[in-house]
C-alpha cells in the first residue's frame, strides 16, 4: 500500500469525525433547551404531586452534600410546619437515579425536638437497570406506606439501597440547614 493510500484513509476518516462532531453539536443546540425546559416542568410536577397546593418561597443549590443538590422551601402547611423538596442525583453500577426527596419538619412529643420526616418521592429519572422492578417494588410501596424505607429487598436491592442513602442525604442536609431552637 502506498503513502498516498494511508493519506487519503487518514483524511476520510478525519473528515467523517468532523462532520460526525458537527453533527451532534447542532443536535445539541437544537434540543438542549426543550430538555431544559422538560426537566423543569416534570420538577414542577414533582413539587405538586408531593405537596399539593405548596408554593415555592425559595429556591437555591446546596453544597456539601453527597446527594442532595438543591433544595425548594416551601410554604408551610395548615399546622405550621416547614416542607422542603430537595433534589437529589446518584448513581452506582446500575445506572443514574434523580429524584425530589419530601421533607417535612415535625416536632418530637418530648420535649418538642424538632425533626425532619420524608414523606414521598417524586423520579425525574431513572436509568436504572431495573428500573420497572425498582419502581414497582420499592418506590410506589414507600410512596403509599406500605415498605420502610430501610427494607430495600426487593430484587432492585442495589437501586433501593441507593434511592435509601438519598433520602437519608437530604433529611441530613434538612437538619443541616433548617434547625431551629424551638
Amino acid at each position: 500500500m502506498s503513502k498516498k493510500h494511508y493519506i487519503i484513509t487518514a483524511v476520510t476518516l478525519g473528515l467523517i469525525a468532523a462532520t460526525s462532531a458537527g453533527l451532534i453539536g447542532v443536535a445539541n443546540l437544537i434540543t438542549k433547551d426543550k430538555i431544559a425546559k422538560n426537566e423543569y416542568n416534570k420538577t414542577m410536577s414533582g413539587i405538586s404531586a408531593i405537596f399539593e397546593g405548596a408554593e415555592i418561597e425559595k429556591e437555591y443549590a446546596v453544597e456539601d452534600f453527597k446527594y442532595a443538590n438543591y433544595v425548594y422551601e416551601l410554604s408551610e402547611d395548615t399546622m405550621g410546619y416547614d416542607r422542603y423538596i430537595f433534589k437529589t442525583t446518584g448513581s452506582n453500577s446500575y445506572g443514574k437515579i434523580s429524584l425530589l426527596v419530601g421533607i417535612k419538619e415535625a416536632l418530637a412529643n418530648d420535649a418538642n425536638i424538632q425533626t425532619f420526616v420524608f414523606t414521598n418521592l417524586y423520579v425525574i429519572t431513572n436509568e436504572q437497570s431495573f428500573a420497572t422492578t425498582l419502581v414497582d417494588n420499592y418506590i410506589d410501596p414507600l410512596n403509599n406506606g406500605e415498605r420502610d424505607i430501610d427494607d430495600v429487598s426487593c430484587s432492585a436491592t442495589y437501586g433501593a439501597k441507593l434511592i435509601r442513602d438519598m433520602v437519608n442525604d437530604a433529611k441530613e442536609a434538612a437538619k443541616a440547614l433548617f434547625t431551629e431552637e424551638k
